[in-house]
């Protein structure tokens, strides 16, 4: 509740993955983020879906969008979805009021293609939702919204969060009803698949080989 607080980052963790929420906190603290973490039982699904399992992994993943719009109601500021093994290095000045030209942004990602010397895909989402801002604006909640709606629809329950986010931003049209801002490759520095030489704002966990936890396969 501090005048001094822009935003707050937030993140969803369950016990096995304390020890590098521990970390994300830690590099919030080093450059001056305001963070949280919320931790999630091992058994908060209950005996069927276990801490582990993959109906855990999926479920999980499936809730981060209502998680967030909760968070933004709760915290009555913008906030910045945070993967837990993620890791600042320097302060996000992109998370800002006034940072952005041409006017804030009611959401900022992080798009894959928007990092590509091709101009053609540039503007085509293929996000990846692992650091999403939200503003706290009308239009950036109703976007949140119906990305918490697709899904609970019954078809997306293990499809990949960002996968379906993408869809409503193109088939959805959403790209025309919010503003939205592309983070740079600094944003969610991926090694050692992508951005080597990049100075991280962000980076993506440094001990964790790309592919060992794959999306899952539902569309």
């Amino acid at each position: 509740k501090s005048s001094q607080i822009e935003f707050v980052g937030v993140s969803l963790f369950s016990p096995a993955y304390e020890e590098k929420a521990r970390r994300l906190l830690d590099s919030c603290n080093r450059v001056g983020v305001c963070c949280k973490a919320t931790e999630v039982y091992a058994d908060y699904l209950g005996t069927s879906a276990p801490e582990g399992s993959d109906e855990f992994r999926y479920r999980t993943i499936a809730a981060k969008p209502i998680f967030l719009l909760d968070q933004l109601e709760k915290t009555k500021e913008p906030v910045v979805f945070l993967d837990v093994d993620l890791e600042f290095h320097r302060y996000p000045q992109l998370f800002l009021p006034g940072s952005w030209p041409e006017g804030g942004r009611d959401v900022a990602l992080f798009n894959f293609w928007a990092n590509e010397t091709n101009i053609t895909f540039r503007h085509v989402p293929n996000i990846g939702s692992a650091v999403a801002f939200f503003n706290h604006t009308y239009r950036a909640k109703k976007l949140l919204t119906a990305w918490a709606e697709a899904m609970r629809f019954g078809t997306n329950a293990k499809a990949p969060d960002d996968q379906v986010l993408d869809k409503l931003l193109k088939e959805g049209q959403w790209m025309s009803r919010v503003s939205l801002g592309w983070l740079p490759a600094a944003y969610l520095r991926l090694m050692p698949a992508y951005y080597r030489g990049v100075q991280a704002v962000i980076d993506h966990d440094h001990g964790t080989a790309p592919g060992v936890k794959g999306h899952s396969t539902v569309k």
